[in-house]
């Protein structure tokens, strides 16, 4: 009896190891025919704050438009509704900081910066005795960003809240005339970029922003008589730099 059950044991085993037998070569063919598992690209960590500073060059433009009266900041045809515009390409440099925060591979954050430019415009009128100058002396601005991480890589798209500082300086005849202002504006700013980590602390960077600051309007005064005019500012900047990640 005993050697009876000893025996149908070991058949029980044998049969049990030839269906696992079974099930793994199956289990084999069907992995090999779809082929390996999938691997996620993997992406940093940019988790924390980071600051940093950046240069660049800026693409100004300013547009004085003519309200009224004969004399005034807008140079070339002055007829009411006419409109001057100046451009200048130039440098800028400044400081950025932020945080941002990480949901695998979404970036998301908030960030700072101040930028000092040296942007300025000049127009002439057609005798050369009027003359129109316009200055940007510094940028700032509070902004969102979000991207994607992928490897050492983060492409993100940014927007907010722009503030600037300009100057407007005209002058009409030999010194007859001659004006000087300066506003702190609030506007708007978006743009893209792409950054990239050389190491776990440091990252580089570079940015594409458009600046709007919607109409500025002033009152000037000449011989007892107010001319009224609208002054617009657009930026364009393409900036690179450096953040240190803490």
């Amino acid at each position: 009896m005993g050697h009876r059950i000893m025996r149908n044991l070991k058949q029980a085993l044998l049969a049990s190891a030839g269906i696992v037998a079974l099930a793994g070569s199956a289990s084999a063919a069907d992995m090999s025919i779809k082929g390996p598992m999938p691997v996620g690209i993997p992406y940093s960590n940019w988790t924390g704050f980071y600051v940093g500073g950046h240069v660049g060059v800026g693409d100004y433009q300013a547009t004085c438009g003519f309200g009224g009266n004969p004399f005034g900041p807008c140079v070339g045809d002055e007829a009411e509704g006419s409109t001057t515009t100046g451009r200048d390409i130039n440098f800028l440099a400044g400081v950025q900081g932020g945080y941002d925060f990480q949901d695998s591979y979404f970036v998301y954050g908030v960030a700072a910066d101040w930028t000092w430019t040296n942007l300025h415009s000049t127009a002439f009128g057609n005798s050369g005795s009027v003359s129109w100058r316009s200055r940007v002396n510094w940028l700032a601005s509070v902004r969102g960003r979000a991207g994607i991480a992928l490897e050492r890589n983060l492409m993100y798209i940014t927007g907010g809240v722009a503030i600037g500082s300009f100057s407007e300086e005209t002058s009409i005849g030999d010194a007859d005339f001659h004006t000087t202002h300066r506003d702190t504006l609030i506007g708007w700013v978006a743009g893209l970029g792409i950054e990239h980590k050389f190491t776990p602390n440091w990252s580089g960077f570079a940015e594409y922003r458009h600046y709007a600051f919607g109409k500025n309007t002033e009152h000037v005064q000449n011989d007892n008589k107010t001319s009224v005019y609208d002054f617009t500012h657009s930026i364009d900047t393409i900036t690179v730099g450096l953040n240190y990640r803490f």
